[in-house]
């Protein structure tokens, strides 16, 4: 068995890749991993996580330094940078609910190909995406 260093091991990750970071609101991301990522310049980035922390930690280190393509994620509300490079359009940001979010985590860790959710069905959140139907229509109101 070989034992890598830090740089070594985040030598390993290429531009381009999507990383999935765990930790809540900067408490629990692994804040070494990270500042390497940042100090290697690791580049077009997709980031899979609860939130994008706020500026300066955590993940927060990843989206001042412009490292991020995409951030899938639940919550940006206390990092306006994310904010912003969202609004400019050099960030991608898809915002999902955090119970769906981990069942997507889980369905991929198990090789599902996707899940279906009633997150949104009958609001603006709806438009333009796919919706499916199963075992036939159901009333409103009720799952």
């Amino acid at each position: 068995m070989r034992t890598l260093s830090l740089a070594q091991s985040v030598a390993m990750i290429p531009d381009g890749a999507s990383l999935m970071v765990g930790g809540f609101m900067a408490v629990g991301t692994p804040e070494r991993i990270v500042d390497e990522i940042v100090r290697q310049n690791k580049r077009n980035l997709t980031v899979i996580a609860n939130d994008t922390a706020a500026p300066g930690k955590g993940i927060g280190k990843l989206v001042d330094a412009k490292l991020l393509r995409r951030a899938i994620v639940s919550h940006i509300g206390l990092n306006p940078e994310t904010q912003r490079q969202m609004i400019a359009g050099t960030l991608e940001v898809e915002l999902v609910p955090q119970g769906t979010l981990i069942e997507r985590i889980r369905a991929g860790g198990y090789g599902l190909g996707g899940i279906l959710t009633q997150t949104g069905i009958g609001t603006p959140v709806e438009d333009g995406k796919q919706r499916v139907e199963v075992n036939g229509p159901r009333a409103r109101g009720h799952p």
